[in-house]
């Protein structure tokens, strides 16, 4: 409906002029922070897997994410094949013999799956927290915007709120798994190297994305300030995650004519350049479909 409204004609336009060299360079830096993110995963997995592994099953994952609802889905087909490869049991430890990685593979795969998307989460927020002083009068000066205006304090509220129950009471004790994974995820939270760590990493990879996101925009001369991405793709990013369609397909369109129309910015431009930014993400995930083909035989 929305595609109807402001003329797909229009849309193709912008896509056409996409300079080459800038949609590539968007696709390479995905692939670069999927690298960077297994890096990030592998601090939170005790048993020494191959990053390489790593990074082939983030790859799989990844492609997931295009084919399944919202953006994370993918995240269930990482934690099965990791929870796969530590089972067999055939790579050392960095613990002794009584680690849970050696008695509850599967709570380890949850865990340290969970650990590497609430950081990214985290690492989002902030970058919200930190430049939205300079979105709040773009939205205050909206009425049809104005619910909006603390969306990010509330979600980093919310995620801190989350992160007590989690890491400090325990809150869902009474369940085995829960309990489990609880105590695994309070292990790590305790070792403040890796947290920070895995923090810079995850400051890194959202900052690769916004960055993929002004370099498309450049790529069809769109000149979408910089900024004003730091400012709102972080809310467009969560708005994506709820699993409405898949792959998160039209609810990002309406996030990102919803937001960056408080800075003056036309819904064709908007949807150019969130179906511009899809497509690199598309392009670089297929390279998960021959990861996963290979996994399978």
């Amino acid at each position: 409906m929305l595609l109807k409204n402001i003329g797909i004609d229009a849309i193709i336009g912008y896509l056409r002029v996409l300079h080459p060299l800038f949609f590539i360079s968007a696709v390479g830096l995905y692939i670069f922070s999927i690298f960077i993110s297994s890096i990030r995963w592998s601090l939170f997995i005790e048993q020494k897997i191959k990053l390489k592994t790593l990074f082939s099953i983030y790859m799989i994952g990844s492609f997931f994410n295009i084919c399944l609802p919202g953006i994370i889905s993918g995240d269930g087909v990482r934690i099965y094949y990791l929870s796969k490869e530590l089972k067999k049991g055939n790579s050392s430890s960095v613990l002794d013999n009584r680690s849970l990685i050696s008695q509850k593979p599967n709570v380890v795969a949850v865990a340290s799956t969970f650990m590497d998307r609430y950081l990214g989460l985290l690492a989002l927020m902030i970058i919200g927290i930190i430049t939205f002083p300079f979105g709040f009068k773009y939205l205050e000066e909206s009425s049809k915007r104005h619910l909006f205006i603390w969306l990010v304090p509330f979600l980093f509220i919310f995620l801190i709120m989350g992160s007590l129950l989690l890491f400090k009471l325990n809150f869902f004790k009474r369940f085995e798994f829960f309990s489990n994974m609880g105590d695994y995820l309070k292990k790590y939270s305790s070792r403040r190297n890796i947290m920070v760590e895995g923090f810079i990493y995850s400051l890194f990879i959202q900052i690769l994305s916004i960055f993929s996101a002004y370099l498309l925009s450049i790529g069809m001369s769109l000149e979408v300030p910089i900024l004003t991405l730091l400012m709102y793709m972080p809310l467009i990013i969560v708005a994506s995650l709820v699993p409405l369609s898949v792959s998160g397909i039209g609810v990002r369109e309406v996030a990102f004519v919803f937001f960056l129309s408080s800075v003056g910015i036309s819904p064709t431009v908007a949807i150019a350049l969130s179906m511009a930014w899809y497509l690199s993400i598309v392009i670089a995930s297929l390279g998960g479909l021959l990861v996963y083909l290979r996994f399978r035989s």
